[in-house]
């Protein structure tokens, strides 16, 4: 997950501004602490192998409604 930008910032004004509903979604739960934690927690765990991947990104879907591109 990418680092966080102060979100005061003209450039992120300026580029939260082109965002669709989607991104502006992301914007908000990555910012999310229990989302960064979750998000870590499932990536950490899907290092192990593609079950624990699939496990992890089924866990993020239901917790917090996202999905991940194939």
């Amino acid at each position: 997950m990418e680092p966080l930008e102060d979100w005061r910032s003209p450039k992120f004004e300026q580029e939260l501004g082109r965002l669709d509903r989607g991104g502006i979604s992301f914007e908000f739960l990555r910012r999310n602490d229990e989302y960064r934690a979750d998000y870590k927690a499932a990536t950490d765990e899907s290092s192990k192998d593609t079950h624990a991947l699939v496990a992890a990104r089924e866990g993020l879907t239901r917790r917090w409604g996202v999905m991940f591109p194939r």
